[in-house]
């Protein structure tokens, strides 16, 4: 009996891997043991209650919040304490907030190159080049000489995302990127998500957008209090989740869903 030869080809390099992650606000325990790993061009959808623990997770990604124990790296560097490591962790991972933090004195487009220019060091007119055919991705072409507060809330996330991908970044972290906008809102920046994800980009999404999850997720990932309860793909945690916590999550959701 033949049997075939094993590939000898490296296995792509996970974009972000978590172990055993613990992290405490004074007696509070907002993150409980949480592993979690995200493969290059995976998108994963965190979801949950409030306080569970999701958009604190997230935050610990880039650094933005410390943890007490276990382990995380992103594309291979481990978020370790080092301030070079620091530094390049947030090279790679782009972080959309709720409330879009643009700079109101600075136009669309000053907005969109001023991180490439000082960071990546491009030229003017490079960045200018690249902030430009963003907005016409995310369907903002014609407004990049106007300034943030001459938009709607949309359009302003809209422009957050463009800012972001200007960076280039591996991942993209979304924290709840449609829970501060008008219903009527919500559907535009979701579209230009979806794309994103169609195109291969690697994301972490904390929404309560769950047709979104059971569209794009390779993964659905519910906390609560903490904890990691259940992590599926979509089509399982949506019809046949395995908590009673999880259970009672999609029953109350499953219109929305």
């Amino acid at each position: 009996m033949t049997t075939q030869p094993q590939s000898t080809a490296a296995m792509p390099e996970p974009a972000i891997v978590i172990r055993h992650l613990n992290k405490w606000y004074g007696q509070h325990h907002a993150l409980r043991d949480v592993s979690l790993r995200l493969g290059a061009g995976e998108k994963i959808v965190l979801c949950g209650p409030s306080g569970s623990g999701k958009s604190t997770l997230i935050r610990c990604i880039n650094g933005l919040e410390s943890f007490a124990e276990g382990s995380l790296e992103v594309g291979g560097v481990a978020l370790d304490g080092s301030s070079a490591h620091l530094r390049e962790i947030r090279r790679m991972t782009g972080m959309v907030f709720q409330h879009f933090n643009l700079f109101p004195h600075m136009t669309v487009l000053e907005n969109l190159t001023l991180g490439p220019r000082s960071v990546l060091r491009e030229s003017e007119i490079e960045a200018s080049a690249r902030a430009r055919a963003l907005l016409e991705r995310v369907r903002l072409g014609d407004q990049a000489l106007k300034y943030p507060g001459q938009l709607s809330g949309g359009q302003q996330q809209r422009v957050a995302i463009a800012r972001t991908l200007m960076m280039r970044p591996q991942v993209i972290l979304f924290d709840e990127p449609t829970s501060a906008l008008d219903p009527e809102m919500v559907q535009e920046v979701l579209e230009v998500m979806e794309e994103l994800a169609s195109d291969g980009q690697s994301m972490i999404v904390v929404t309560h957008e769950m047709t979104f999850a059971r569209n794009v997720a390779d993964l659905v990932v519910f906390m609560d209090k903490g904890q990691i309860l259940e992590a599926a793909p979509p089509e399982v945690f949506f019809t046949t989740p395995h908590t009673e916590r999880a259970r009672n999550f999609v029953r109350q959701i499953g219109h929305a869903a």
